[in-house]
């Protein structure tokens, strides 16, 4: 396979995985809290798969390669659900929580307390306090108050405040599944900007529209390489069907 071939085969991979993260994206249109991704890409310059003939730039092959993955930070849109264990951050800002694995991260503000009475995700990570510890809803309690910077409350008095950090780079948090980001980095208080917002959850803020169109403009894409290859297929067995007959 020639330099061509290769070139081709590498932006086909590269628009692949491209693929897969829009089609997680997609998946997660309904995910409170999610926030996309997109594949960053470089150009890859290669001496050796060159031509050496040509002097200057065109000596060199370029090549597609991951870069990495950005994830996009703009908040969802917030929707309201009346349930008082819903709450939403507006402005930057992340709930942190518990989980076997050690304290992760998350935008998804949907609770509900455990068999102990614990303030838990869906998935059963404990949502921590200021503090650090797990915030605890007594039994039977239905008249929870929240206000805007996270504090909780009843009918039975003070009963924690949410833990809400900010990192001061967000895209060095990885995620982790369960719509949960980690970090070595140390979270820093947030400011006045973040407030919390009861009765509300933050959807994703994936626009499904958008994503739709990526996903044509890369099949597209994908279909004019796969041609090129074909064609770069065609020629190399014409010229082979020629050398033979000379020889």
């Amino acid at each position: 396979m020639e330099n061509p071939s290769y070139i081709a085969v590498s932006l086909m991979t590269g628009l692949h995985r491209q693929m897969d993260v829009l089609a997680n994206n997609m998946a997660n249109t309904s995910t409170p809290g999610y926030q996309g991704d997109q594949l960053a890409f470089r150009t890859l310059l290669s001496t050796r798969a060159g031509s050496p003939q040509i002097d200057g730039p065109g000596r060199k092959a370029a090549f597609v390669t991951e870069n990495g993955t950005l994830r996009n930070t703009r908040p969802g849109p917030m929707e309201r659900t009346g349930n008082p264990l819903d709450v939403a951050i507006a402005g930057p800002g992340y709930f942190a929580v518990q989980t076997d694995d050690g304290v992760r991260y998350t935008r998804h503000g949907s609770f509900r307390p455990d068999a102990q009475g614990r303030l838990t995700m869906g998935n059963g990570a404990l949502v921590l306090g200021a503090g650090g510890a797990p915030i605890t809803i007594p039994a039977g309690e239905s008249n929870i108050e929240i206000d805007r910077r996270g504090a909780i409350a009843s009918t039975k008095g003070p009963l924690g405040k949410l833990q809400i950090v900010k990192f001061e780079d967000d895209q060095a948090m990885r995620k982790t599944g369960d719509n949960l980001l980690e970090t070595e980095a140390e979270p820093q208080p947030v400011d006045q900007r973040t407030q919390v917002a009861q009765g509300m959850i933050e959807g994703s803020n994936v626009q499904s529209v958008v994503e739709v169109t990526h996903m044509i403009d890369i099949m597209r894409r994908y279909q004019a390489v796969g041609r090129i290859l074909e064609q770069e297929h065609e020629r190399a067995r014409k010229a082979i069907d020629k050398l033979s007959r000379v020889a």
